[in-house]
Parts: C-alpha cells; sequence; structure tokens
C-alpha cells in the first residue's frame, strides 16, 4: 500500500497539486479497484488497519494527529455519506442485449460502468491528502473512498435507441470488511465505554503526542521519526494480542490489569520521549509542544460492534452515539455472545497541554 501510495504522489504534476479537487479526484481514480485487494494483502501483514468508526473530515486531521504512536494503518473513510463525484467509466466486458418480435433484433447495446466517490467535502480530502503525504507514503495512514457505480448503455444502432432507467448507487464501504478481518478501531466520542457483558474497558489514560503543528509539518516530523514511532506500535501489538488470552482467563480482570500496567508504563515512557522531542530548537521554533488526549481502551465483542455500526447509518443510533447503541444491541440480541473480542481507542475531543 504504502508503494502504491508513492506511486500516486509521484505522479502528480505541479498543476494537479494546485487544484485540491483535481488531487482528490486522481486519488479515486488510483485506488478504485485497487482497494479491495489491500484487505487481502494486508492480511498477511503483522500489522493491521485501525478503522476511524466516527471519522468525518472535519476530524480527520485531529484523529490522526493523535493515534499514530498506537496504530498501525489508520483507515479514514466518508462512510457513504456526501455528493457523489462521478471519476469515469469502465468497461466491463461486452455484453450484447437483444430483444426479439419475431425473429426481428430490436435493439444491441454495450454494458458500461460508471463509476464515482462518495465526500462530503471534495475540496477538503484533496488538502488532507496533501498535508498527510508522508504519512501516507510510510504506509501510516490512508483514505479508503466509497465508490458508487451504475450502468450506462451505449446504443450500437440496431433498432431504436434504448434508453435505461436511472441507476441505483451501490456503495461499498470496505471499512467495515478491515474491521471485521483485523478487529482494531479508533472512536472520537463525547462518551465513554461502560462495562458490560459486550464490552470491557481496559484502561483510561492521556495518551501523548505532538502538538501545536499543522498536519502537513506533523507528518513531516512523524515520517522522519518513523522507527522512534514504530517500537512503540510494535509493543502495542503485542499487548493486545496478550489481552485476547487475559479477557478469557479465570481471573480475567487480575490478568487484564497486568498489561494494563504493563501498556500504561510503555506509554509514559514515549510521553518523556516525545516531551524531550518537541522541546528541541527546531519543534520549539515551528511551534510545537507536548499535548494528550484522555484516550480509553476497551475491548467489545465483535457481534455488538459489527450490529452497531450497522444501526449507526439510522438517524436514531446517530443520535444516540456508537456506545449506547451497542449496549442497546446487545440487550435487544440477548443470546451469548462468541468470536474473537475487537479493540477501540475511545478519544475524547478535548485536548491538553
Amino acid at each position: 500500500m504504502a508503494a502504491r501510495m508513492g506511486e500516486f504522489y509521484d505522479s502528480l504534476s505541479r498543476w494537479e497539486r494546485a487544484s485540491t479537487q483535481n488531487v482528490a479526484l486522481k486519488y479515486g481514480r488510483t485506488v478504485y479497484g485497487y482497494n479491495k485487494r489491500l484487505l487481502s494483502a494486508k492480511a498477511a501483514s503483522t500489522s493491521p488497519y485501525y478503522v476511524g468508526l466516527s471519522s468525518e473530515m472535519g476530524s480527520f486531521t485531529h484523529v490522526t494527529q493523535r493515534v499514530v504512536l498506537v496504530a498501525d494503518t489508520l483507515l479514514l473513510s466518508d462512510h457513504g455519506v456526501g455528493e457523489v463525484y462521478e471519476l469515469g467509466q469502465e468497461r466491463v466486458e461486452d455484453r450484447i442485449s437483444t430483444y426479439y418480435q419475431g425473429s426481428e433484433p430490436l435493439f444491441v447495446g454495450q454494458t458500461e460502468w460508471r463509476y464515482g466517490m462518495v465526500t462530503k467535502d471534495l475540496a477538503g480530502l484533496g488538502q488532507w491528502l496533501l498535508d498527510a503525504e508522508p504519512l501516507l507514503r510510510r504506509g501510516l495512514a490512508w483514505y479508503g473512498p466509497v465508490f458508487t457505480t451504475g450502468t450506462a448503455v451505449e446504443n450500437r444502432g440496431i433498432g431504436p435507441p434504448y434508453t435505461p432507467p436511472d441507476p441505483l448507487p451501490s456503495f461499498s464501504d470496505l471499512s467495515i470488511d478491515f474491521l471485521v478481518k483485523h478487529g482494531r478501531a479508533v472512536d472520537l466520542s463525547k462518551a465513554k465505554p461502560l462495562a458490560s457483558r459486550v464490552v470491557r474497558p481496559i484502561l483510561e489514560i492521556d495518551l501523548p503526542f505532538i502538538n501545536g503543528l499543522s498536519l502537513s509539518d506533523f507528518a513531516k516530523v512523524t515520517s522522519e521519526e518513523f522507527d522512534s514511532y514504530r517500537q512503540y506500535r510494535d509493543f502495542m501489538r503485542s499487548r493486545l494480542l496478550e489481552l485476547d488470552d487475559a479477557l478469557e482467563a479465570v481471573d480475567s480482570q487480575v490478568a487484564l490489569e497486568r498489561v494494563a500496567l504493563s501498556i500504561r508504563d510503555e506509554l509514559n515512557a514515549a510521553a518523556a520521549a516525545m516531551s524531550t522531542a518537541a522541546r528541541s530548537r527546531a519543534l520549539t521554533r515551528a511551534g510545537a509542544v507536548l499535548g494528550t488526549t484522555s484516550a480509553v481502551l476497551a475491548a467489545v465483542r465483535p457481534e455488538a460492534l459489527h450490529g452497531a455500526l450497522g444501526l449507526t447509518a439510522t438517524t436514531a443510533a446517530g443520535a444516540a452515539g456508537l456506545w449506547p447503541t451497542i449496549q442497546a444491541f446487545a440487550d435487544i440480541k440477548s443470546k451469548r455472545t462468541r468470536g474473537k473480542w475487537h479493540y477501540v481507542w475511545v478519544l475524547q475531543k478535548k485536548t491538553a497541554r
């Protein structure tokens, strides 16, 4: 994926970079079709995708700057809400549609696909893609477009013209597929997850990050310090694997506390290292300070999380928020839950310095 992003950015001309909308549209054309292969490719990797559950364009920068320490690859998406921007047409195969009245053909046509990308803010997406370029080149983040497709029939001149009905959009939000496969997510929320039979809060901590920088400067610094960040993410990955066993242990609370303590100690060490980096002359001149955001790491039963995400497309669920919806879904679906736990970093919207 990082190699693919490198090819995309290398292909951008100066003229294309001057228009954020052109950047976003070309990105959509670049990953169309290819994004379906990313899931199988990532499955062979030890680094999972972290799906931004409640992310929307206005919060992309906020989330991107805060989870780079603990997440592997952050996947952001508009989740199928917004305007449709047509990207082009694709001829999948020649299909001859012939209608007979007796033995005379009335029409012979050829089917093509028209495809587009759905987003609330095309220019904002293009700006984020430019600002976050070093992160995407490193494979630390990427944007998963939601595509819509429709058919367009081309008349070949045999028989009277054929006018097909307006096609219904078919949304394909692969972010849910990534979540099902990897079980990692980030949620920007005002509410904290409460303990229940489907939710187990693991720890609450002030998550450190470099604050005070623009996204472009932040992405550059993070890319330059890639190896330093990677050791903490490797550590976090191994701890989450330990949590799988701890959650099912006979004395699970003791086992969870042991893992939570090791995570807290490691993040405190990371905060000290990042504080030292933020006080360097170059970063101080750029306005960098050490920031923290209140974060909760929670384990969630996959059935409850997937069910709630299916409901959040409705107005009622969206108004209630993710965590109340998870509990409501669990109350309705009262049968025993199974399957591997998923892990969600819940970030509070307020940030401290």
